[in-house]
């Protein structure tokens, strides 16, 4: 081997080349955003699940409601939710909602909402997610 050919060999043994750091720096980038793109879509897939669970809750407070007080439903959540889980109610909220106004009830920081319309000459609530 030539002293050439020796320098040469010293020289790249001694690091990494601008291409091969920038190539690296764009692998990762591209998985950073699938990673987000992944995670953000279980967020929105948690928080309706979240409130399609507090809706089937409300569901079954409200028939709870209904057989405990004479045969009328509620007309809001503050009828027959527990604010604090102290209070033995029909429907205690989930951890991190509260009740927005009477028909609604915002959880996970407002990020979804359920909401309760009234029953029309006696019947039952109906329970909406958004």
């Amino acid at each position: 081997m030539s002293n050439n050919q020796h320098a040469t060999q010293i020289r790249r043994d001694k690091g990494f080349t601008l291409v091969e750091i920038l190539i690296a720096i764009v692998v990762v980038g591209i998985l950073a955003a699938v990673a987000i793109v992944g995670i953000s879509s279980l967020t929105a897939t948690g928080n309706k699940s979240a409130c399609t669970t507090s809706g089937d809750a409300a569901k079954a407070a409200s028939a709870a409601y209904y057989a405990t007080n004479g045969g009328s439903y509620p007309t809001s959540f503050s009828q027959f939710t527990s604010l604090d889980g102290a209070t033995p109610k029909e429907f205690v909220l989930p951890s991190g909602a509260s009740i927005t106004d009477g028909t609604h009830v915002s959880g996970n920081s407002g990020k979804w909402t359920l909401t309760m319309t009234a029953g029309v000459n006696g019947n039952a609530p109906t329970f909406t997610c958004s």
